[in-house]
């Protein structure tokens, strides 16, 4: 008789553990974390429009005389950006071309 309540009460305790770790799961997408960085330049030959991703985020100067060295803006982080400086106005064409990743907010990254 021991042996039969035994059983039972090892079952029970069985089955209670497998109803309790079956769980539902809810699948939800996680929001990308977006945030503000900053592009910069020490470079005084570096002039011209900061296109990210081909999105205009103003003039860029290295040498500070008509724009600023740094511009920012809001990006997405963990996502790669295309980053370039175009500036028609010498016939120069472009500074070419760098791939940033943002990981979080208040990053700051250097043009060469």
């Amino acid at each position: 008789m021991k042996k039969l309540w035994l059983f039972f009460l090892v079952t029970a305790v069985l089955v209670t553990l497998v109803i309790v770790g079956c769980g539902v799961v809810v699948d939800v997408p996680i929001t990308p974390a977006t945030g503000y960085i900053r592009i910069c330049t020490n470079s005084s030959w570096i002039y011209g429009t900061l296109y990210v991703d081909n999105n205009s985020w103003g003039v860029i100067d290295g040498a500070n005389v008509i724009g600023t060295s740094c511009l920012g803006g809001n990006v997405t982080f963990g996502r790669t950006y295309y980053v370039e400086v175009v500036d028609y106005s010498f016939g120069t064409g472009s500074y070419c071309c760098r791939y940033i990743t943002p990981t979080y907010s208040g990053q700051v990254f250097y043009l060469p």
